[in-house]
């Protein structure tokens, strides 16, 4: 574990508590702070760690995963230290993420094997069913004039098409959705933190028992491949295929839903944009890649130095902890022109929304297509829809992702237009 260096200098020093509600709910102003202070600064918090704030030194770690791992046991084989992405402190019974907090060959592998099912010509072809989804998930509740745009829309489209894609069963969804926005929703200390993770022991082990089931009668879904793949010359073990599944699952079921929920509280805030949507559609492309950048959803990542190495003028040395921000890297003054507003038709979005390098999101391409088409639905089918923006109720337990747990939506009625239940 980090303690603070004898030859730090004392400006770079400082004591600053990521997870508290007071610096998330302003967490712009509290990373520009940061970052216009000192892009790379040495935490007292947690055992100590540094801080990487600006665009540059974030894309530096990002690229170099042999330098900067995401997961590292320093003591190996015979220590039981275990410092991963998932923040710091990490999470106490965080399982070990099967894709992103893996590197080396075993990580390469794994990507190259999962890719054909992310691919875009792959996401193309679900392309009908997020469609037939968000029409039937909108016409359950357009005739009554409102709906939760989280619980009823933005929750339910991404995790269905997660059990699509896993073979799940689609009645499962809420089950899993529930579980994942809990977790983020609550401070990890908090009893409604610890009701809410309750379950992930019954799921893991629902999981275990679902990849026996499809290793002994395969399907065509992404766990009977996963059972099957050899990676490195040898078939996946079933740890290794739960820390997967719970990868996949977690981002499938979360990060779309929060992308698509922050966008339409935005527009609801700013009517001039949502206007501009609706009048000129073709820059949903674009304006997915501006709500990513301003939005950030995965918004902070940790790593471990695996040697000395000098990052932005500071000396880091081996075994160091480092969280370097994604949310402050794509505010970054010195690199996007009027960073902290969103501009629909931004040229050149360089944004670090889904990482850098080796380890940049596997489903970056289905994110951006489920999320052109949730938003192009609403704005087709109830687009005077109104929201309190004063009374939202974001996610503040886990400074590493950004949410909405709710957002009710008033709107004029509407039309069901009619298709079969997807699911």
């Amino acid at each position: 574990m980090t303690t603070q260096p004898s030859d730090v200098e004392a400006d770079v020093i400082v004591d600053v508590d990521h997870h508290t509600d007071e610096f998330n709910l302003n967490e712009l102003e509290e990373w520009a702070k940061l970052r216009n202070r000192c892009p790379v600064a040495f935490n007292t918090r947690y055992g100590g760690f540094w801080m990487v704030t600006n665009y540059d030194g974030v894309a530096q770690v990002a690229r170099d995963d042999d330098t900067f791992s995401h997961r590292y046991e320093p003591n190996a084989p015979n220590g039981i230290d275990y410092y991963g992405e998932c923040g710091i402190p990490r999470p106490e019974g965080q399982p070990p993420l099967g894709v992103g907090e893996v590197d080396g060959t075993y990580h390469l592998e794994l990507r190259r094997a999962l890719n054909p099912f992310l691919s875009p010509q792959a996401v193309d072809r679900m392309v009908p069913f997020m469609e037939q989804s968000v029409t039937w998930f909108l016409d359950q509740k357009i005739e009554d004039g409102a709906m939760d745009l989280v619980l009823d829309y933005t929750s339910p489209v991404p995790a269905i098409l997660t059990m699509r894609m896993m073979g799940l069963p689609y009645d499962d969804w809420r089950f899993y959705a529930d579980l994942f926005h809990a977790t983020m929703s609550y401070p990890i200390d908090s009893e409604e933190y610890q009701h809410a993770v309750a379950p992930a022991v019954d799921m893991m082990q629902n999981l275990g028992k679902f990849a026996a089931e499809r290793r002994a009668d395969p399907k065509d879904d992404l766990t009977s491949f996963l059972t099957h793949v050899e990676v490195e010359g040898k078939k996946l073990t079933d740890e290794q295929i739960l820390d997967i599944l719970w990868n996949l699952i977690g981002g499938g079921v979360d990060t779309t839903t929060s992308l698509t929920s922050w966008t339409l509280y935005h527009l609801a805030a700013h009517p001039e944009l949502r206007d501009q949507l609706i009048d000129q559609p073709e820059l949903l492309p674009r304006a997915a890649d501006e709500f990513l950048r301003y939005y950030s959803v995965n918004q902070t990542l940790s790593r471990t130095v695996t040697r000395d190495v000098e990052l932005c003028g500071q000396q880091l040395r081996k075994n160091d902890r480092v969280l370097i921000s994604w949310l402050s890297a794509n505010h970054d003054e010195a690199t996007f022109e009027q960073p902290d507003e969103v501009v629909l038709d931004r040229h050149d979005n360089r944004h670090l929304a889904f990482g850098l390098g080796p380890h940049r999101c596997i489903g970056s391409h289905l994110a951006r297509t489920m999320f052109g088409v949730m938003i192009g639905e609403v704005l087709r089918r109830i687009p005077d829809y109104q929201v309190d923006v004063d009374d939202v109720h974001q996610y503040v337990g886990n400074p590493s992702m950004t949410g909405l747990a709710d957002l009710w939506a008033t709107f004029t009625p509407g039309p069901v237009v009619g298709v079969p239940r997807p699911y």
